[in-house]
């Protein structure tokens, strides 16, 4: 970054980041993205905010500290003040830039029953010690990054107006490709809980047998990864759902969750 950027930057307080940080987490998922930008840019226009993230981010391993945060189906920070700080810097970074999908990070790490929930269980156990850690590490002496090195540190691509640039770094899909796999076994489960429902109720071999390639042909589908291929298929098995099973209620719950699991594969 430029030294008349830096020199331009505004010093001392957090009064605009704790805002942005505050308004982050009263607000709904729908203007998440917007607010997370918000966030960012705070951090990119305070100079003292900016040495901090420099100091935190300097030699620090992002994709062996996400996955050691990862239990199952539960998303767990450092308890290192500095590491979770620039864990969750980077994350929001990831979320910002569009590398990292807030939906499927969500799905994954808060599961909820709604969106919502989901997102407030995030900046429940996210956000708020992230904004905490941050205070602590702030009302610490400054300890700005060595000036030298080979590779340029996280903090450096910062984007000097507006937000957030996409760190360097290779590109990072662990969640999208967990949540994705996780998506594709819950359609295989649902498909074959539908395919006994038929083999115990539909009467006709013929029909019987509609059904199961109606099923099938979805499963080969979601398998190809063809999106057009799983929207025709999955029409195929709305349609024989609704004619062999009209408004039965245990079908009705398995085919809502084959079809949340299909439109989340075809976003």
């Amino acid at each position: 970054m430029r030294r008349d950027y830096i020199e331009s930057m505004k010093s001392g307080g957090l009064d605009e980041f704790i805002a942005a940080c505050e308004d982050l987490k009263n607000s709904k998922y729908v203007i998440a993205e917007n607010k997370i930008a918000a966030v960012l840019k705070s951090i990119a226009d305070n100079r003292d905010l900016y040495t901090m993230f420099g100091s935190a981010l300097y030699g620090f391993d992002y994709q062996s500290t996400f996955a050691s945060c990862v239990g199952g189906s539960y998303f767990t920070l450092p308890s290192d003040a500095q590491k979770a700080v620039a864990l969750v810097f980077r994350i929001l970074l990831d979320i910002d830039s569009g590398r990292l999908s807030l939906a499927n990070f969500l799905e994954a790490y808060f599961y909820s029953e709604s969106i919502n929930e989901s997102y407030a269980r995030f900046c429940l156990e996210l956000i708020t010690p992230f904004e905490t850690y941050c205070r602590v590490l702030m009302s610490r002496p400054a300890v700005p990054p060595p000036i030298m090195r080979e590779k340029p540190s996280d903090a450096e691509n910062i984007k000097e107006v507006g937000s957030v640039e996409t760190v360097v770094s290779e590109t990072y899909n662990d969640v999208n490709n967990k949540f994705t796999e996780s998506l594709k076994n819950d359609a295989f489960d649902c498909l074959k809980t539908l395919s006994d429902f038929g083999a115990s109720a539909i009467v006709g071999v013929i029909d019987r047998d509609e059904f199961e390639a109606c099923l099938d042909g979805l499963a080969r589908s979601i398998r190809s990864g063809d999106n057009k291929y799983i929207i025709s298929s999955f029409l195929g098995v709305k349609y024989a759902v609704s004619y062999f099973f009209k408004s039965t209620k245990t079908v009705i719950d398995v085919y809502k969750k084959l079809e949340f699991a299909v439109k989340r594969l075809t976003d």
